[in-house]
């Protein structure tokens, strides 16, 4: 005889035949990788002597990572530019958004402009700057000097302003998606929330604290969260401008890690920074959201 299934068992095995292949494909993409990168960095794994038995080393690979001449050079690197990109593409971000979520002739065509930096492809956007900024015959060279008065500008020889402007361009490049996120959030506070602001006297100052800020905070915070670990392991950007040049100036985790695997063939020195790199990813978004909790509790 036929065993009837309950319908609470039949809901679990539908819920669970849905969530199995995503089960599965994070399992594949993301958890076994994850993984594997932190059992590799425990062992040698050398490419340029390729061989089956790959043993155990404990924590040598962390201490080679920690020995490194340029390890704190790298991580205050690394530290600099995330601050610095995540704040100002956060700011920007906001900025435009308020601006573009006014009505204005021409809205709608400023809008579609402003997405340019985010859709074109970061090797034509690199490309687009490092011309630009040729110290011969770039036009944004030839500006700064016109401005600045100053003679003989060469922009990434120079280990602060490459910094500086590999900074910059990361705003540029990736801004409007901030603007483009929080702008769907600012379209969907109700028109009546100012009007009823308006009525009480409340100044343009007063209806963002009291009314924008707390409706679009929910995704401003995902943003933040999103951008930090996006940038904290930037790498083509950088790559593509600088090579982490001058001197380790723009020497950032990311590029530091495809360097030892694939330049230089340390693949397990590879995994124990990107293990490092994952570590700060983690501390980072506990520590952010325990703050959220605490903020929302109190």
């Amino acid at each position: 005889m036929a065993k009837t299934i309950s319908p609470k068992m039949r809901q679990r095995i539908i819920i669970a035949e849905f969530a199995l292949p995503a089960v599965i494909i994070l399992a594949v993409l993301v958890f076994f990788p994850i993984v594997k990168t932190v059992i590799m960095s425990f062992q040698e794994w050398q490419l340029t002597s390729p061989s089956a038995d790959h043993p155990f080393l404990g924590l040598k690979n962390y201490k080679d990572v920690m020995s490194l001449s340029h390890f704190s050079q790298m991580v205050g690197t690394t530290l600099i530019y995330t601050f610095f990109s995540v704040a100002g593409k956060m700011l920007i971000g906001l900025l435009v958004a308020l601006l573009f979520n006014r009505p204005f002739k021409g809205r709608a065509v400023a809008r579609g402009l402003m997405l340019i930096p985010w859709a074109m492809p970061t090797v034509v956007a690199c490309n687009v700057f490092l011309i630009s900024l040729d110290p011969n015959y770039g036009i944004l060279t030839a500006f700064i000097e016109a401005v600045f008065h100053v003679t003989g500008l060469d922009v990434f020889s120079s280990t602060t302003s490459s910094l500086v402007a590999v900074i910059l361009i990361g705003i540029w490049k990736n801004f409007p998606f901030i603007s483009l996120m929080l702008l769907a959030a600012l379209s969907g506070i109700p028109q009546d929330y100012y009007d009823a602001a308006s009525i009480d006297g409340a100044n343009a100052f007063v209806k963002f604290r009291s009314v924008t800020w707390p409706q679009i905070k929910p995704i401003w915070n995902t943003l933040l969260v999103l951008q930090f670990l996006w940038t904290v392991k930037e790498f083509e950007l950088i790559y593509l401008i600088t090579r982490g040049g001058p001197n380790n100036a723009t020497n950032v985790m990311g590029i530091d890690i495809y360097l030892n695997a694939f330049r230089y063939y340390h693949v397990g020195v590879a995994s124990a920074e990107g293990v490092i790199l994952l570590l700060i990813c983690i501390v980072f978004s506990l520590i952010y959201f325990r703050g959220l909790n605490k903020e929302e509790q109190a």
